[in-house]
């Protein structure tokens, strides 16, 4: 049996010295509730007088950790902190995207369709007459096809040849595709031209040019006129797509959101719905032969809470084809056009009249 020492001396009312063989330590409390601290770290234990039932849990530890597990701690939290900047990183690139898409809708445009060339333009090849350019590269295929000395060995020669054959009637059948097309879009160029205006709600409905617009809750309507003029109306159903916060990366890798100033926010919506405003306009000129574009704006005026026109824009075709909308400011371009705006710095948009 091995010799063992253990003396406590009282020093204080509820406070005690114990003496052992591994050191000295302090205990401080009663029966019910006490706390001992040594080398070894600080516990807690609690009993119940009477009763048998007690409960002990060390709450702090001065054990040394092995140096693989420290080893394994450090990589951890390292990991865990990169991912948490990396987390922060995203959240601020996402954030400033988003404000460089608000402010470039009027930027992604459809390309410029040329109505009359396209109205004016010969057939691909002579159906019936001539091969379609697919046919003729499956025949040029056939006659180059020079066969290796494993398709002679092996008498694969007629094979190959009869295995490119049987994708004549695909070839053919893509150059039909081919001629149809041509057929269709010549067809709807004379409509476009000609004015029918059903042909041109076709293009519109085909192209959809304002499909980002409405996914960002926005509602685009128009109507055409004889005159070749679109009006357009733009309803804004979600002013929340403009933050009305500041998100920046801190020097020490985290993410900081601070209510946006007002005078900026109001900014940033101004330029965010001029660009609206442009976009539309350019997607109208773009794909349809029109030679006037009106676009009337409406929303919740927040200095006078009321719905209604904020903007009303007229865009004539020969100040639109002169613009190079790579590197503008909206705001201040929408002031080239004859347009009724209000609005104020510290309050935004007022509602304004719909020009005719």
């Amino acid at each position: 049996m091995g010799l063992r020492f253990r003396k406590s001396v009282k020093i204080a009312p509820g406070v005690r010295m114990n003496i052992g063989k591994k050191g000295v330590s302090m205990s401080f409390g009663g029966k019910g509730f006490r706390v001992n601290t040594s080398s070894r770290g600080v516990s807690v234990s609690s009993s119940i007088p009477g009763t048998g039932i007690s409960y002990q849990k060390q709450i702090y530890s001065t054990r040394k950790k092995r140096p693989q597990r420290t080893r394994y701690e450090q990589i951890k939290y390292q990991q865990q902190k990169e991912k948490a900047m990396e987390e922060a990183r995203n959240k601020v690139e996402q954030y400033e995207a988003h404000i460089d898409m608000l402010l470039t809708v009027h930027e992604e445009a459809n390309d410029k369709v040329y109505w009359k060339e396209i109205a004016n333009s010969d057939p691909p090849f002579r159906i019936g007459e001539e091969d379609g350019p697919n046919v003729k590269e499956l025949k040029k295929q056939i006659d180059e096809y020079k066969p290796t000395w494993r398709d002679r060995f092996f008498n694969r020669v007629e094979a190959k040849k009869r295995q490119m054959l049987s994708r004549m009637d695909q070839a053919i059948k893509k150059d039909e595709e081919i001629y149809e097309e041509w057929g269709k879009n010549k067809e709807i160029a004379q409509r476009v031209l000609a004015n029918d205006l059903k042909a041109w709600c076709e293009v519109i409905d085909t192209a959809k040019p304002f499909e980002d617009i409405e996914e960002m809750g926005s509602r685009v309507l128009y109507q055409f006129d004889q005159s070749r003029r679109v009006i357009a109306r733009l309803d804004i159903n979600n002013r929340e797509v403009v933050p009305q916060k500041v998100v920046t990366l801190t020097k020490t890798g985290k993410v900081s959101e601070k209510n946006m100033a007002k005078g900026k926010y109001l900014q940033l919506y101004q330029d965010y719905v001029c660009s609206c405003t442009l976009r539309i306009a350019r997607e109208f000129f773009n794909l349809l032969p029109v030679q006037e574009v009106i676009v009337n704006v409406y929303d919740e005026s927040p200095a006078e809470e009321k719905y209604g026109c904020i903007l009303s824009v007229v865009f004539p075709k020969e100040k639109m084809d002169v613009i190079d909308f790579t590197h503008i400011d909206c705001s201040d371009t929408i002031e080239q056009f004859e347009h009724n705006m209000k609005f104020l710095k510290t309050k935004g948009f007022k509602l304004v009249e719909e020009i005719r």
